[in-house]
C-alpha cells in the first residue's frame, strides 16, 4: 500500500502546482523548530550585527541546527516528496526566513513588484517570478516555452500566517503550465483575480512546484514571520547552497540522508571506476545502487508514479 499522495493530492499537484497540508507538524516538532530558530537568530544577529527587529535569511540552514536537518527526510514528508518528484533527488536549498513586522513608518511597495521602502531596508520582496527562470539560469528551449519539471520545495509555516498581510506566500495556481515569457511580457504583473494568498496556521506545510509564479507579501501584522523552505531537485543538477556538505555531517548520516545531502553513500569516485580515461558522473548515470538508496526505499513503500517519476 502506498504511503504517498492520495489521488486527489496528485491531481491538485499536477493541475494547481501545489498541495496544502494543514496541521502537518505536531506540537513537539513545531516547538523544537521554533526554539532552533531563536537559537540561530541569536547567532546571526551577533555575527551580522543586526538589531532584534531586523529581517534576515539563512541558506543551507540544515547545517545550522539538527532540527532543520531533520526536515530533509521527515518520515511523513519524504513519501510525499518522492511521490511528487521521484527518488533520484538531493537537497538544492534549505532556507530559513525571519521577517519581523514592518516599522510603522515604512510604506510597503506594491505586491509582486519588488520595489518600495520595505525593499530598501532589507525585506526581499521579489517581483512575481518562477524559480530557475532568470536570465542567467534556464533560458533554453522547452515545450511551448514552459519550464521543465526540475524541482519542488516544501514550505513549512512556523509562525501564524493565517491573517492577510502577515508576510504570506502568494501563488498563481496552475502557472507552472504557462511560459515565464508571458510573465516577462506583462511586466511581471499578475491579475489579482488569479493570485492566491496562502493564509496558514503554524504547523502547516505546502508542497509546491517552484515553476509556479510566486512572491512574498508585506508583513503588516504584529508577529514575526518564521518559515522554512526545503528544496529538492534532481541529483544531476548542482545545488545552490553548497558544493559539498561538511564531511563529518555526511559520515554520521544514514544512507538516504547521504543521498539527500548530495554525497555518494558508496564512497566511490564521483566520476566512476574508470575516471582516468572514461569519466562518467555517478550523479548523471548511477552505476552503484548504494548511491541511490531512495530507489529501493520507494519501491518497498509503493511510492512513485510508475512510468513517469520512477524512471532514472
Amino acid at each position: 500500500m502506498s504511503i504517498g499522495m492520495s489521488q486527489q493530492q496528485r491531481e491538485e499537484f499536477d493541475e494547481r502546482g501545489f498541495i496544502i497540508l494543514e496541521d502537518f507538524l505536531n506540537s513537539p516538532e513545531l516547538e523544537r523548530l521554533l526554539a532552533a530558530i531563536d537559537e540561530v537568530a541569536e547567532e546571526v544577529r551577533e555575527v551580522q550585527e543586526l538589531g532584534p527587529e531586523d529581517p534576515f535569511a539563512v541558506r543551507n540552514a540544515l547545517s545550522r541546527h539538527e532540527a532543520f536537518l531533520d526536515l530533509i527526510d521527515h518520515p511523513r514528508m519524504l513519501p510525499l516528496v518522492v511521490d511528487a518528484i521521484g527518488w533520484n533527488i538531493q537537497i538544492r536549498t534549505t532556507h530559513l526566513d525571519y521577517r519581523p513586522p514592518y516599522p510603522e513608518d515604512v510604506q510597503p511597495g506594491a505586491l509582486g513588484v519588488g520595489d518600495g521602502a520595505d525593499q530598501d531596508i532589507g525585506y526581499r520582496n521579489l517581483s512575481w517570478h518562477p524559480d530557475l527562470a532568470s536570465d542567467s539560469l534556464f533560458m533554453g528551449p522547452s515545450l511551448d516555452g514552459r519550464l521543465p519539471f526540475m524541482e519542488i520545495k516544501v514550505f513549512y509555516v512556523l509562525s501564524d500566517l493565517s491573517e492577510s498581510q502577515s508576510g504570506n506566500l502568494w501563488l498563481v495556481p496552475g502557472s507552472h503550465l504557462r511560459s515565464p515569457n508571458e510573465l516577462r511580457q506583462n511586466g511581471r504583473q499578475v491579475d489579482p483575480n488569479e493570485a492566491l494568498e496562502l493564509r496558514l496556521k503554524p504547523g502547516a506545510a505546502v508542497i509546491w512546484r517552484t515553476a509556479v509564479w510566486h512572491c512574498v507579501g508585506p508583513n503588516l501584522s504584529d508577529r514575526t514571520r518564521k518559515i522554512m523552505h526545503v528544496g529538492y531537485h534532481y541529483r544531476w543538477l548542482r545545488p545552490t547552497d553548497y558544493i559539498s556538505q561538511d564531511q563529518a555531517l555526511i559520515e554520521r548520516s544514514s544512507p538516504i540522508r547521504k543521498q539527500l545531502l548530495g554525497a555518494l553513500a558508496s564512497g566511490g569516485n564521483p566520476l566512476g571506476s574508470e575516471s582516468d580515461f572514461h569519466p562518467s558522473s555517478q550523479y548523471w548515470l548511477t552505476k552503484n545502487e548504494d548511491d541511490v538508496p531512495l530507489r529501493a526505499w520507494a519501491e518497498a513503500h509503493g511510492v512513485g508514479r510508475e512510468g513517469y517519476f520512477t524512471a532514472l
